[in-house]
């Protein structure tokens, strides 16, 4: 039988298809990306992209993670579209940040093959260009986020994120705020601490945790294989972590990401950072999201917007826990 799931925060609704049980080997090899001719991310190449805005070098001189503006960006500042308000139609202009951080001099490597060290400096990257672009007033919130695989959105194989700044709080980090917001006016509580106090006495959807951050598949997950990584610590935002932090993260994070390139056989999926936005006076507990893009969505979920997903996440938790 399947199970109708409501996500207590946002109230999304997952249904559990648990007759289907789908395990790591009964998914399809997704199709990789494999981009001919030379690679702007590559070292060799950087007048390929525009001027540096961030970077890491090792000790031989040579850069290990560079950033800079988006060459093929959504949002821009210098945009000159005129705002339109009307009675059925409303619309601003596409103002905003657009960044690309490479995360290694290595055009094939995967972040599980990369050393604890290079996802710290992809953290510590990610925070310095996040405080430069919150200083724009016009900016009402910056998404972080990574895509792989060509089914995970990735348009180049050269291990990469991308941080947008943008003039809207999105529809998403708006329910969850919402969500917050409800749950510690009903019970006192923060509904992502409380989440991880319940899940640390059942156990079931644990796949690990260390001093300062636990990763589960939380209860009500779309996606086949879904996790999260929350730290334990209430903290509104992601760019409040110290060194401590940032080392403990990418540790877990490194760990996660190789076991399901091991299970899956490199499947695309994305990392999502939800943190509240930096003008906002509400409360948060931020957290990272790892979607695995296993399935595919069809006209069931297009239309009534709740996800089939053929993995319980008990069961996903026991397969992916990191010994």
């Amino acid at each position: 039988m399947s199970e109708i799931r409501y996500d207590i925060v946002t109230g999304k609704i997952a249904v559990i298809s648990t007759e289907r049980g789908k395990r790591p080997h009964d998914f399809k090899k997704a199709d990789v990306i494999k981009n001919s001719g030379v690679c702007p991310f590559c070292p060799g190449n950087e007048t390929m992209t525009p001027p540096t805005l961030v970077e890491f070098r090792g000790e031989d001189g040579m850069w290990t993670l560079r950033g800079f503006n988006n060459k093929f960006a959504a949002f821009k500042k210098d945009v000159n579209v005129a705002k339109h308000e009307g009675e059925l139609y409303k619309a601003d202009d596409g103002y905003g940040v657009a960044e690309i951080i490479v995360e290694s001099q290595h055009h094939d490597m995967t972040l599980g093959q990369m050393e604890v060290e290079g996802i710290e400096n992809i953290m510590k990257a990610l925070i310095l260009r996040y405080d430069d672009i919150a200083k724009d007033e016009k900016i009402k919130y910056v998404q972080m986020f990574k895509n792989f695989g060509a089914n995970g959105g990735a348009s180049l194989e050269h291990g990469h994120w991308q941080i947008m700044g943008v003039s809207f709080v999105p529809e998403v980090l708006e329910r969850e705020l919402k969500g917050v917001e409800r749950h510690e006016a009903d019970t006192g509580r923060c509904p992502y601490c409380h989440i991880i106090d319940e899940e640390m006495k059942e156990k079931a959807r644990i796949v690990a945790e260390n001093d300062k951050f636990i990763v589960i598949c939380p209860y009500a997950s779309q996606f086949a294989y879904e996790s999260w990584i929350l730290p334990k610590k209430h903290v509104k935002a992601f760019n409040e972590m110290d060194d401590d932090d940032i080392r403990s993260l990418s540790s877990l994070l490194k760990s996660l990401i190789k076991k399901y390139e091991d299970l899956f056989d490199n499947p695309p999926y994305n990392i999502v950072i939800h943190t509240v936005p930096h003008h906002d006076r509400r409360d948060f507990h931020w957290h990272v999201e790892i979607l695995p893009r296993l399935t595919t969505f069809a006209g069931f979920e297009l239309a009534t917007g709740a996800y089939i997903n053929p993995t319980p996440p008990e069961e996903a938790a026991s397969i992916l826990r990191l010994d």
